[in-house]
Parts: structure tokens; C-alpha cells; sequence
């Protein structure tokens, strides 16, 4: 089949935050199909559920690293491959432990807190981007990571263009990544001789007998934490209060019919942030699903697709907050599964929590057909929400 005669991905989601209708049917009938990936280069696009969980299960077969004998001084757990990424992963881990995520949750609810009385402070109508979904998950990081507020605009600039696929030049996204890491350095360097309470600290302590992080490790995986914590939550935030607004779910969750934790899973499921895909490369010749896939060759893993997958879920295309608990694939799956998931949970159950109890009759200000999306980015969502109550 030639690259004329297939479809181009990424594809635009829909104004309710679907994936794109064409690929939904064409994934029913065949889990992998051909595609022209950003670039014009050959792809493969795994979106049923089943496959996806076998694609990110496997690193014997499928490789998070472009060239697997490859490294470079900025390599994070998300592009390594065991043994290097179990490594990592297992310092890492020692930061976000269960009794270390609870300690954390009433500073998230204080923060989202703060901002719903910055919300009621200013009045109806407002956009909810601005005013929440874009603040809180910088404060919330940036908190963690015990970054300075004056430092926290340059932050969130440079993870925004850190998740571009097309929306940047390459000259301006090497930039962003170059002050970025220039920064993290900087900190990293402060906070040896500081160390507290926050997340970056416990990095730094981290230890396993006698490793530790090395200085590039820690830089990279703090920009990890810093892009993933701040890009997702912002667009989960986002297209969960457009979701719930839009279908007539608010009133469930205000009333307390559904808790925030349900809604939160549900969001994640039916709008999940990278609705793009996680990369992977061919390690080894293989024949998957009916086809021939070559080594070196590129995969894009769609969770957002694997999470409609009709297969795996009743009535997936449907937004229900108050549906029986089925795993999604919004975290990913096997080794990379994402190591901040609890974190984001609690980040998101109190934001819509909160939100809806401070403003039950909150609604939209304009249709979501006329809402402007993002474009050209691993994670995408309304660029505004105007709502009021």
C-alpha cells in the first residue's frame, strides 16, 4: 500500500474530545494499520486494546529508543529501555511512594483551593484554562520540585513547547529543551547544598545500596516529572470540565451521585491527554495482527484509540463517570506504566471535587463546537474555556 493511499497521523479529535471517527471504524476491523507519521515517514498505528497492552509489555520486541544502542546525557525512563530504565525507575520511585503521595494531597487541595477563590474573587464568566486547568498543575510541580514562583511562567512555557510535534520550529523547540535542562542544571546544583522536604530532594537522596542518580540522570528525570506533571494534568483538567459540562454529568458529580475519583478515571479514559500516541520502534523483524512489521521500523501506540476499543469496555464512546471501574490505558501499561499516576489521581479528584462544590451550577459560555483547539502537539485540548455560573 502506498503513502498516498493511507492516512496521515496524528489525527484531529473530535469537538467532544473522540478520536477521529474514520480511524475508530478502521480500528474495529484491523488493530494495526499503515500510516504517514509527522514528516512523511511510515508508520504503524496500534489502536485496539489488546494490542496496545502487548506492544507495551514487550521491550524484547518493541524499543522505547530510537537506536536501542544509542544514548545521550538527556535520556529519560521514557525513551530507555530495560535494563537502564529499571534502574532509573527504581530510584525514582523512592520519591513517589504511597505514604509520600498522601502527604502531599492537602497541599493540592490547598492550592486548588486558593485558585477557586481567585475564581470566585473575579466573577462570571471567566476561562476555566486560564483561571484553573493551566495554573494548578504548575503550582502543584513546581511546589514539588521546590521551584521559585517567579521561575514558574518560564516553566510552563518550556513544557508546552517540550510536547510539540509540529506546532514549534525544531530551532525553537531545541531552545526551550536547551534553557530548560540550562535551568534544572542550575537547580539541581542549588539543592545539594539545601536539601528539604520536596521532591526534588528526595532524588537526590535517593539511593539503592550504592547507586544513585547521576547529575544527568536527575536533570532529565526532573524534566520528566516537570513536562508530564504540568502538560497532561493541564489538558486532563481541561477536556474533563468540557466533557462533564457538556454531557449533563456536572449535576452528577455536584450532587455527590459520583465521586471525584470516578470522574477523574473516566476522564482520563474518554479524554485521554496524550490522545496522539507513546513511540516505539520495530527491535527485530515480526509479523503482528496479519502484518509484517521490519525492524527499526515505527509504532505509535494510541491510548486514546486502545480506550475506545468497544472490545475492552461496554459502550466505550459513551462519557459515564458513574460506569463499573474497567482499566484504562491513559498511564500506559507494563514497565513504563506511568510512575506519577497516583499523584495525577489525586491532582485531578480535587480539582473537579472542589470545583463542582464551590460552583454546582457552573456551565459552559459557548458551544464546543466553537471552542479552538491546540494543534501540532503530543497532548492536545481547548485553547479556552469560557464557562460561568
Amino acid at each position: 500500500m502506498s503513502t498516498t493511499e493511507i492516512l496521515e497521523f496524528p489525527r484531529p479529535v473530535t469537538p467532544e474530545g473522540k478520536p477521529d471517527p474514520l480511524l475508530l471504524d478502521m480500528i474495529r476491523d484491523n488493530p494495526l494499520l499503515p500510516v504517514v507519521g509527522p514528516g512523511g515517514t511510515r508508520a504503524w498505528l496500534v489502536g485496539s486494546d489488546a494490542l496496545a497492552r502487548e506492544v507495551l509489555s514487550d521491550p524484547s520486541r518493541f524499543s522505547n529508543m530510537i537506536d536501542p544502542a544509542a544514548t545521550n546525557s538527556r535520556a529519560n525512563m521514557v525513551v530507555i529501555d530495560p535494563p537502564h530504565h529499571t534502574r532509573l525507575r527504581k530510584l525514582a520511585a523512592q520519591a513517589f511512594t504511597p505514604r509520600r503521595v498522601r502527604v502531599l494531597v492537602p497541599d493540592i487541595e490547598d492550592l486548588v483551593s486558593s485558585l477557586l477563590d481567585e475564581m470566585a474573587a473575579a466573577g462570571s464568566p471567566l476561562d476555566l484554562v486560564e483561571a484553573l486547568a493551566m495554573p494548578l498543575p504548575t503550582r502543584v510541580i513546581c511546589r514539588l520540585l521546590g521551584v521559585p514562583q517567579e521561575d514558574q511562567k518560564h516553566l510552563r512555557h518550556w513544557s508546552h513547547v517540550f510536547t510539540a510535534m509540529t506546532a514549534y520550529t525544531s530551532d525553537e523547540i531545541g531552545a526551550a529543551v536547551d534553557q530548560m535542562y540550562a535551568y534544572m542544571h542550575r537547580l539541581v546544583a542549588e539543592r545539594r547544598d539545601d536539601l528539604g522536604e520536596d521532591v526534588l530532594s528526595y532524588l537526590i537522596r535517593a539511593r539503592d545500596g550504592q547507586d544513585a542518580l547521576t547529575e544527568d540522570e536527575l536533570v532529565a528525570t526532573v524534566v520528566l516529572l516537570l513536562v508530564a506533571g504540568n502538560e497532561t494534568t493541564l489538558k486532563a483538567i481541561t477536556r474533563g470540565v468540557m466533557a462533564l459540562l457538556d454531557t449533563g454529568q456536572w449535576s452528577r458529580l455536584a450532587s455527590g451521585e459520583v465521586d471525584a475519583g470516578q470522574v477523574a478515571d473516566e476522564v482520563l479514559r474518554h479524554q485521554t491527554p496524550i490522545d496522539t500516541g507513546l513511540f516505539r520502534w520495530a527491535k527485530v523483524d515480526m509479523d503482528v495482527a496479519g502484518h509484517h512489521i521490519a525492524a527499526g521500523e515505527q509504532i505509535f501506540v494510541s491510548l486514546h484509540l486502545a480506550n475506545f476499543d468497544p472490545a475492552a469496555r461496554a459502550d466505550a464512546s459513551t462519557f459515564d463517570p458513574g460506569r463499573e471501574s474497567v482499566p484504562h490505558l491513559a498511564f500506559g501499561h507494563g514497565t513504563h506504566f506511568c510512575l506519577g499516576s497516583p499523584l495525577a489521581r489525586a491532582e485531578l479528584a480535587a480539582a473537579f471535587g472542589q470545583l463542582a462544590a464551590r460552583f454546582p451550577t457552573l456551565r459552559l459560555e459557548k458551544p464546543i463546537s466553537e471552542l479552538t483547539w491546540t494543534v501540532g502537539s503530543m497532548l492536545n485540548a481547548p485553547t479556552s474555556v469560557p464557562v460561568a455560573w
